[in-house]
């Protein structure tokens, strides 16, 4: 929560920043609002009919959990008033929140929305290739349900280090279940194995999340299970939705290329089980940058490709000649 010295010593200057922004962010996340409202409850144009009203949307905004990592920010001008928009990464949703905070020419809270990020996040890595030469890290045939550059492709667009991610499910007959789909047991992804992308070195092995009961998932932790592998190029894989106790491997351990890792869970913010991939430029997410992800040597939709960016409903095998272990 900001504190009372540091609101009113925003409020006292000329124009809107940055910083009142914040303020005010940190405000509603706190649910701290009382001296919030003694300040802006008689403004003209108040969105806010009351404190109550203020409470209910605090409430909500901080139902989708803590802020895991900025994105962007940014002023701007919308219907006379400035407004202050924050995307980030959340606990309780996988694809982030926009929130926008309305101010008057004082920086004053008039008003306030929030929602679903829903625009790709700003990159520097838009002609990137890839050093490192990734095979798929499923065997057998795999779809793509989110790949791509855009938002419409990829609901992971919106998030800087999963901005390129892909997320992989199986499909017999159109559909990704057998019979009801009411356990994980009954999905054609569960428990495959997943083997190393690359050549490298285990550098974060969590594996003590609870895998989810289908289209139930639990917030507060969004990758689940995961395995993030240094490729030694100063490019990092993670994959991410493990099952859990299915990890053969620990941090610090060096793997090859097609070697067995771990299973397909349905843990994180996950509501089927499939896997997770994406490539960073950290070993770390929460301060990491997506880089394009670049497949070599796969099949694509039928088509042999040496490499290739998959996308939104490809269907992908690898042919990759490293044998699992």
């Amino acid at each position: 929560m900001a504190p009372a010295f540091l609101l009113t010593l925003l409020l006292s200057q000329s124009a809107p920043s940055l910083g009142q922004g914040r303020a005010h962010v940190e405000a509603l996340r706190s649910g701290n609002l009382l001296k919030t409202w003694s300040q802006v409850a008689n403004l003209p144009g108040q969105q806010f009919t009351s404190l109550a009203a203020l409470q209910k949307f605090a409430a909500g905004f901080r139902s989708y959990g803590t802020e895991s990592k900025l994105v962007s920010e940014g002023l701007g001008q919308r219907n006379g008033v400035t407004v202050y928009t924050r995307v980030m990464a959340v606990s309780n949703w996988a694809r982030g929140v926009t929130v926008d905070v309305q101010m008057d020419e004082h920086g004053r809270l008039v008003g306030a929305a929030m929602n679903f990020a829903t625009r790709e996040a700003p990159t520097t890595y838009g002609a990137y290739r890839c050093l490192v030469k990734l095979r798929l890290p499923l065997e057998e045939t795999w779809h793509v349900l989110w790949g791509g550059r855009s938002y419409d492709d990829n609901r992971h667009a919106s998030m800087s280090d999963m901005r390129f991610a892909l997320d992989l499910l199986q499909r017999k007959n159109g559909s990704s279940a057998m019979s009801s789909g009411l356990t994980n047991e009954d999905y054609f992804a569960w428990n495959q194995p997943v083997v190393a992308p690359a050549d490298g070195v285990i550098v974060v092995a969590d594996d003590g999340v609870v895998d989810n009961v289908p289209n139930k998932p639990v917030g507060g932790n969004l990758y689940g299970n995961l395995l993030v592998i240094d490729h030694g190029t100063g490019e990092f894989t993670l994959l991410g939705h493990l099952r859990q106790g299915s990890l053969q491997v620990k941090a610090g351990e060096r793997v090859v290329k097609g070697q067995r890792l771990a299973r397909v869970g349905n843990s994180g913010m996950s509501t089927e089980p499939h896997l997770h991939f994406h490539l960073m430029d950290t070993g770390d997410w929460k301060t990491a940058n997506g880089l394009p992800l670049q497949l070599t040597d796969f099949v694509r939709n039928g088509t042999l490709v040496d490499r290739a960016e998959p996308r939104r409903g490809d269907v992908l095998t690898a042919v990759a000649a490293e044998a699992s272990r």
